[in-house]
């Protein structure tokens, strides 16, 4: 209930920061010098309560300064460490949701790649420990991985010079072997029910979403050969030749050989088996015509059926 009390606060203040930055009050100048002074003060007591551990007291504070025109700078920066303080007191889910509404309204603030990056942190922290001691085939709740991996994917993109990109790669090859360990596991298990097809469209799915799961070795592995099962043999030797170039030291080399051979004994029966169909046809439609290219009268011709008079025939 008291977690809940906060973030009921929190969402107020965001609603009453929308409001005033469309609807900002003309002040005058000694209302706006003591406004500034008291989102200063109580910010910085606010920063001091969070350095000695006292969340309570640091978001009451920030409550305060965040309450101040939203062109005061303390206001903003408050915004921000409300979401720290339930940050660093794990309610990891709360936090997600005031660091969305920061960058929701502040879209231009210098502190934006640090709130991107508490809200990518907080993603991944929100999801349970249990979920990663269990093996990879009962991971199915795949949204909160998805979610935290959506989330460090936007901070890449917009801020890859950050101070804080090392640590969101980390999370990202985190977040990318977790969400490849549980598709992996599916497309093994649609491969043992002899449905390479299935495994195909787990694959290809995860490299689509995923686009660095084509560096991996593992990855790649199994989605040659899925394609070798399918009989899509042409695309797997094509596939096979790129994962034998790229990954010289794989100690999956081998296997991929054999199956490239494979396949390509595979496309050369399938070319010699529609030659000697192609020669078949052909042969019967040769003889069907008949001597010099004419047509062969039919079996059951009778007597008067080329054109002749029958009593002509008889003679």
């Amino acid at each position: 209930m008291h977690n809940f009390s906060k973030l009921l606060i929190f969402v107020a203040i965001f609603a009453g920061a929308g409001c005033a930055s469309q609807k900002p009050q003309v002040q005058a100048r000694s209302t706006v010098s003591t406004t500034l002074e008291v989102a200063r003060r109580a910010y910085h007591d606010g920063m001091n309560s969070m350095k000695e551990g006292d969340f309570d007291a640091a978001f009451k504070s920030f409550s305060l300064a965040s309450r101040a025109p939203s062109h005061v700078v303390y206001s903003r920066l408050a915004r921000l460490r409300l979401a720290d303080t339930l940050y660093y007191q794990n309610m990891f889910e709360e936090a997600s949701k005031a660091y969305v509404a920061f960058i929701n309204t502040n879209t231009s603030n210098p502190n934006l790649h640090y709130a991107y990056f508490r809200l990518a942190d907080s993603k991944v922290q929100s999801i349970s420990g249990d979920f990663f001691l269990v093996p990879p085939s009962d991971r199915r709740d795949q949204k909160p991985v998805r979610s935290a991996l959506k989330s460090i994917q936007s901070f890449v993109a917009n801020f890859p010079d950050s101070p804080y990109c090392s640590q969101v790669l980390k999370m990202r090859r985190r977040m990318v072997d977790i969400v490849s360990s549980f598709e992996m596991e599916v497309a093994r298990f649609n491969m043992t029910r002899k449905k390479p097809e299935g495994a195909l469209l787990r694959i290809e799915q995860l490299m689509k979403d995923i686009p660095s799961t084509r560096d991996s070795d593992k990855v790649r592995y199994a989605y040659i050969g899925a394609l070798a099962a399918a009989g899509r043999h042409e695309m797997a030797v094509r596939e096979s030749t790129d994962y034998l170039d790229r990954f010289t030291t794989a100690r999956n080399r081998d296997d991929v050989q054999k199956i490239m051979a494979g396949s390509r004994t595979a496309i050369q029966k399938a070319a010699e088996a529609e030659k000697a169909t192609q020669e078949k046809e052909a042969a019967e439609a040769a003889r069907a015509a008949g001597p010099a290219g004419e047509p062969k009268p039919a079996d059951d011709a009778k007597p008067g059926d080329g054109g002749e008079p029958a009593d002509d025939q008889a003679k």
